[in-house]
């Protein structure tokens, strides 16, 4: 089917598209109910990793409010600097929070928000990458259906930055056109996908250019010298240029930041979440058939082995249908070829893309991504090769869709052909919807302690602790509370720990005695922020608060309590005079 058929009008183009808009909107709020409901308090699929996410992004939209003056030095692991580079920045979704909050004032909708529509645009985003490359309107829309809901997406639910992946087709589609055709609207457009490519995350930056590369090297032989033309270079000089500029702004910090810290991944860490063949066959833990029933049953039959099919990261099975799909489209283009007797090179944006995927799909195993990362500067920072899916993943579902074409043109008649799509569409439906996404409430800032509030509005505080320290995820819950006063705090978590966050979790047990007070006031942290709750105990608080709160040598007094929630503040004081044994 042509590109253009469907679309003879801009009118009509503009409903077709809007019904798919529509289409996808719908699956999107029905798969992920309840969320809509309780679209302002509540977040998904738990409290751990998004609610990371949702400080890192209010962190940026209140760097961003200032000026951005100190966005790196993020206000968590006190006092260690730079500890935004410890993980994803984020930088471009918490752009798009700036102006969302503008209209709706909840940060919490906001990242609800960002959630849904990372499906939504992913969807629409491949969609009209097929569309462009010639596919139907039926293969189109079931094609970005299969990359938007796919198992390796479910389960990084927890990942918005893994979830924002709508820039991905647009960008390397414009890069294809910009080396095909260089004009400045192509070159505009491509520096606009991949600008807002490289904000969204990390791994989907760097990522991104291995693509690029694939793409490169089989649209280049078509244009020969003219690449190289005078006339190429004006436009291409000022692109590399950009380009060049906007990388080095957001990686050279995270360059500077992890020689400083001494930050790096060992290659036995990269190894456990690197691909393998058995993660190709592995669905999703949220897909209905590979719940806990299916775990039981291959256990059963595997033993042990089963686990290979349950490995963190690991679920990169593109769905039954999604993956005949792929074949039979493969098998079409291959037949298709042979039938015509053609002899000329493949379509270089086809040939770039299945060049892309294999290179990606090469890229996801650790015995190609290992010996790379030794000699490419920050690869080694990439820890979850297998995440090098989401671009194996475009290529696939680009397949399917022309296996939706080899299908559609075999079926006569447009009812008979109609009913082929609604039976696929329905298939899709059961097959990629997440079987049971949980939300958790989460308190909105007004609905939090009043201590924060009041740390935000006390003068004397000029670094803080919480305890006690978890060394965990459930540290997110007070990086959360930090929004409201933005005080800096020792405690953190992230894709790294900081050696001081190690330090005082390694020499303060529960609550600090002589040397944990010393080691606090080394690190310039001027207040303790005691909650009731296990291991802690208000007799354990009662009892300390004796021995190092009261003459003749005190460490320590209280300056805010609340029985209510169970939440106490101490200032540290000044050294005593003589220096009392650790009374931990």
């Amino acid at each position: 089917m042509n590109v253009q058929d469907g679309e003879s009008t801009p009118r009509r183009q503009v409903l077709v598209w809007a019904a798919a808009a529509c289409l996808f909107t719908a699956v999107s709020l029905v798969y992920f109910w309840p969320l809509p409901r309780h679209w302002g308090d509540h977040i998904g699929p738990d409290l751990g990793d998004p609610l990371f996410v949702v400080w890192v992004l209010k962190w940026g939209v209140h760097q961003i409010r200032l000026g951005l003056p100190d966005f790196w030095n993020a206000n968590i692991f006190y006092p260690t600097r730079g500890a935004l580079a410890f993980s994803d920045h984020l930088f471009g979704p918490a752009a798009e929070l700036v102006l969302f909050l503008k209209v709706f004032p909840n940060a919490i909708a906001g990242y609800n928000f960002l959630f849904v529509t990372s499906f939504i645009a992913s969807a629409l985003a491949v969609c009209w990458m097929l569309r462009k490359s010639g596919l139907s309107w039926p293969a189109a829309v079931l094609a970005g259906w299969m990359y938007a809901f796919s198992s390796f997406r479910l389960s990084h639910m927890s990942h918005l930055q893994i979830l924002i992946a709508q820039w991905i087709p647009l960008t390397l589609w414009f890069w294809d056109r910009l080396l095909a055709e260089r004009k400045a609207k192509n070159a505009a457009l491509f520096l606009l996908f991949y600008l807002l490519n490289l904000s969204g995350g990390c791994y989907f930056a760097y990522m991104i250019h291995f693509a690029m590369l694939a793409i490169f090297l089989s649209r280049a032989p078509t244009v020969g010298r003219d690449l190289f033309s005078l006339r190429s270079l004006r436009i291409l000089v000022p692109v590399a240029v950009v380009s060049a500029l906007a990388a080095a702004a957001l990686f050279l910090p995270y360059l500077r930041i992890s020689r400083a810290q001494g930050l790096s991944r060992p290659s036995t860490e990269i190894e456990f979440y690197s691909a393998k063949l058995a993660s190709y066959f592995s669905p999703s833990n949220e897909n209905f058939y590979f719940g806990e029933s299916a775990n039981r049953l291959l256990h059963q039959f595997l033993g042990d082995s089963a686990d290979r099919f349950f490995r963190p990261e690991n679920s990169l099975f593109a769905g039954f249908l999604p993956t005949i799909l792929f074949f039979v489209g493969a098998w079409a283009a291959w037949q298709g070829r042979r039938r015509r007797g053609d002899n000329r090179p493949a379509d270089p944006w086809v040939r770039g893309l299945a060049l892309s995927g294999l290179l990606c799909f090469a890229l996801s195993f650790a015995w190609a991504f290992v010996p790379l990362a030794r000699v490419i500067p920050g690869l080694s920072g990439m820890r979850v090769p297998a995440r090098f899916y989401a671009f194996v993943s475009l290529t696939l579902v680009y397949f399917s869709a022309r296996g939706v074409d080899a299908l559609l043109s075999r079926v006569p008649g447009p009812r008979t052909r109609a009913a082929l799509v609604a039976g696929l569409a329905a298939i899709l439906v059961v097959e990629l919807a997440p079987w049971g996404f949980h939300v958790e409430r989460l308190p909105r800032e007004g609905e939090l302690p009043q201590v924060y509030r009041w740390l935000r509005d006390e003068p004397s505080v000029k670094g803080l602790v919480e305890l006690p320290l978890f060394g965990n995820s459930r540290e997110n819950e007070y990086l959360y509370a930090s929004t409201v006063h933005w005080k800096p705090i020792a405690n953190g978590y992230s894709g790294y720990m900081a050696p001081s966050y190690d330090q005082i979790f390694n020499r303060i047990l529960v609550l600090p005695g002589v040397v944990g007070f010393d080691l606090l006031r080394s690190m310039g942290i001027s207040h303790i922020v005691v909650h009731v709750e296990p291991p802690i105990r208000i007799k354990d608080v009662r009892r300390w608060e004796r021995r190092h709160g009261e003459e003749p040598e005190p460490e320590m007094e209280k300056v805010y309590g609340s029985e209510d929630d169970g939440i106490f503040v101490y200032h540290i004081l000044t050294p005593p005079v003589t220096t009392a044994q650790d009374g931990r």
